[in-house]
């Protein structure tokens, strides 16, 4: 086998399992976001209100830049509230019994996700607030 053959072989070879590492990663990703969706409380609370915003968002007629405002700061909340319950969970895994400083990192954590959230509220209130008011203010 020439040299440029087995080097084509050993790319190859690389790239087939690169992909079957990336396809196993895929893998475990979704199935960390079907658990946040499946168990975690918090984060169902959060998708309802993304939804909701979501719905109440076309019926304003928001512009492309509006809408990627609103993902990001939804983003914003899933991400940390998964992050949260990624903490939390490992937490309890490697502290079975109460530990102060486990209780400083998940209140840490949870102050994240709080962080996040009163963002997105700031982000609503100004997105939402100025199309709100106008459509209110024709009513009368």
């Amino acid at each position: 086998m020439s040299r440029t053959r087995k080097i084509a072989v050993k790319w190859g070879q690389m790239l087939k399992s690169e992909g079957a590492r990336r396809a196993t990663g895929f893998q475990a990703a979704f199935s960390g976001l079907w658990r946040l969706v499946r168990s975690e409380r918090h984060f169902q609370i959060h998708l309802v209100a993304a939804t909701c915003a979501a719905i109440l968002a076309a019926f304003l007629h928001f512009s492309s830049l509006e809408w990627a405002i609103l993902m990001v700061a939804i983003g914003l909340v899933l991400v940390a509230e998964g992050l949260n319950s990624a903490i939390e969970r490992a937490i309890d895994t490697t502290t079975p019994s109460f530990h102060p400083l486990a209780k400083a990192a998940k209140d840490i954590a949870a102050a994240a996700v709080l962080i996040a959230a009163i963002i997105s509220v700031i982000i609503a209130l100004l997105l939402y607030g100025p199309k709100l008011w106008a459509l209110l203010s024709t009513r009368h």
